[in-house]
């Protein structure tokens, strides 16, 4: 079995001849790769709907980065810009740090030896 390199390669027949041991294992990190998998594509959702906001920021002239191409920006209370951009990095730094936490417990020389 030295071929398999996905979870999928694998048959309902192989997978049928399994321990109760390792069809436990693999139902479990079958489970997890697809927990990844779905985090992966809201990642790129999350990805995308930051370039949309940044393109209505940009566009309307509320971003400060208008005034670093020496355009005006719009009228726009600064104190909800403020609000607005320290919510949104706090957000983005906690699933930063979410994300590279998770990373480094992810371990696979503590299931199979290098």
């Amino acid at each position: 079995m030295a071929d398999k390199k996905l979870l999928k390669d694998y048959t309902k027949e192989e997978i049928a001849e399994f321990s109760a041991l390792e069809k436990e294992a693999y139902d479990r990190a079958n489970k997890l790769n697809k927990e990844f998998i779905h985090i992966e594509s809201l990642l790129g959702d999350l990805t995308e709907h930051w370039k949309e906001y940044f393109i209505f920021l940009e566009d309307n002239k509320i971003s400060k980065i208008c005034e670093f191409y020496g355009d005006k920006t719009a009228p726009f209370d600064d104190e909800l810009r403020e609000v607005i951009a320290a919510n949104l990095k706090t957000s983005l730094n906690s699933v930063h740090k979410a994300v590279n936490y998770n990373t480094k417990k992810i371990d696979t020389g503590r299931i199979i030896d290098r």
